[in-house]
């Protein structure tokens, strides 16, 4: 939480943390959202100065023309006009890295910035390696790099109240937008087992997924893409659905919708569907999902580490003869992923519920969100390839008693 900053500075001796905003539209850049939430600032920086053991101060870098979007975040706000970058630029001959440089160097000056300073943010790993250089080289501060569990990172791994009541609107409008999808599916008639629209053509992914972008932009949603896979891309965990296949009475269906609501905060739910009915290779198939993801989620709790959640989904699966990562890690059926990871400003973050030794060893804190998805996958069985997933998502709560945020049901079979 934003709360834990000034002890996680002081922890690991930061006096400074620069997050560097996107620069222009429509670009990701969850550590700088964490910051400055919705305001539609698209380019600046924000600065996190430690004062003392337990407070910090934080500033955002913005351009003039973003003045009043920036004045929205709350923060102590630095217009960068006043440090006029074309004239900079003039007196370093035209190198505008030294510019940059530059102009950070006198940023720090006049906020008292120093010392050991960690840089955020999204940008060109080979821009950022360059800039980064450059501060070191020039003097202007201390670097610090961070491998795993960076600073940022730790802190938005919990989640304070407004984080949490952000997280669960975002998941009532996605399953707003599920439960309409299920209803536009059920509008449809059938033709020679397949969905047909009104002039008589087969209904396909790219139509139903036309219909959920409109859902969820009217609902007040960003959404870039999502899982709406039939049959045999079904079987593929991340495969997007083929646009032109048609939709089909009884071939699974992994709906996996992952929308950012108001605030920047995802939600990450998947369902699956049969329409009409189900074989019974795919019922039983469910029903075992189903009972890895009942058995997750009666098991969560703070003490043991995140894996052995993940260990025990695999222990089930492999008793009833799938193949799981644990056995073989290229494998290409049966249980092909993790049982889940956290998300919030971005839709994976930590924690991991992995293979152990994956990841560092982690446990659930209180404040944590989290989602749970088990699934099963075979994409070349001779019956008809076919996949099945359920994801739900859950809130460690204060008492560290774990709380799920999503309501939508989880049948199977959709009557048509």
């Amino acid at each position: 939480m934003k709360s834990d900053l000034p002890r996680l500075m002081q922890a690991r001796n930061l006096d400074a943390l620069v997050i560097i905003g996107p620069d222009g539209f429509g670009r990701a850049n969850a550590p700088f959202t964490y910051f400055v939430g919705d305001a539609h600032v698209t380019t600046g920086a924000v600065i996190v100065k430690r004062r003392g053991a337990d407070a910090t101060e934080t500033y955002l870098a913005h351009h003039p023309m973003e003045r009043e979007e920036a004045a929205r975040t709350g923060l102590q706000l630095i217009n960068r006009a006043d440090y006029p970058l074309p004239q900079i630029i003039r007196q370093k001959n035209g190198n505008r890295l030294a510019a940059e440089v530059e102009l950070w160097r006198r940023i720090f000056a006049d906020l008292g910035v120093g010392g050991r300073v960690a840089f955020y943010g999204a940008d060109h790993i080979n821009t950022s390696f360059n800039f980064l250089s450059a501060l070191i080289r020039e003097g202007v501060c201390e670097v610090v790099t961070e491998q795993e569990d960076d600073l940022i990172s730790t802190a938005r791994l919990t989640k304070d109240a407004d984080e949490v009541a952000r997280i669960r609107h975002t998941c009532r409008l996605t399953e707003a937008v599920i439960g309409a999808t299920r209803d536009f599916l059920r509008s449809h008639r059938v033709a020679d087992e397949t969905l047909i629209k009104a002039d008589g053509s087969p209904l396909t992914v790219a139509d139903v997924k036309r219909f959920i972008r409109r859902e969820a932009v009217g609902l007040g949603l960003d959404i870039q893409d999502c899982i709406f896979a039939i049959g045999r891309d079904a079987g593929i965990p991340h495969s997007a659905g083929t646009p032109g296949d048609p939709i089909r009475l009884g071939r699974t269906i992994v709906f996996d919708i992952f929308p950012r609501g108001p605030g920047g905060y995802y939600s990450d739910i998947t369902r699956t569907w049969c329409l009409g009915d189900a074989p019974d290779h795919i019922r039983q198939a469910y029903e075992l999902v189903m009972q890895a993801h009942d058995m997750a989620e009666a098991a969560f709790n703070t003490t043991d580490l995140t894996y052995t959640f993940n260990e025990a989904v695999c222990d089930l699966f492999e008793a009833h003869g799938h193949p799981t990562l644990r056995q073989n890690f290229a494998t290409t059926c049966g249980y092909m992923h993790s049982l889940g990871h956290g998300f919030g400003l971005a839709v994976h973050e930590p924690p991991h519920m992995s293979l152990k030794g994956l990841w560092p060893d982690e446990t659930f804190q209180p404040g944590t969100i989290v989602c749970n998805e088990p699934g099963l996958y075979y994409p070349d069985d001779p019956r008809g390839g076919w996949g099945v997933r359920v994801e739900d998502d859950y809130w460690c709560n204060p008492e560290g008693r774990f709380e799920r945020l999503t309501e939508f049901d989880r049948d199977l079979v959709v009557p048509m």
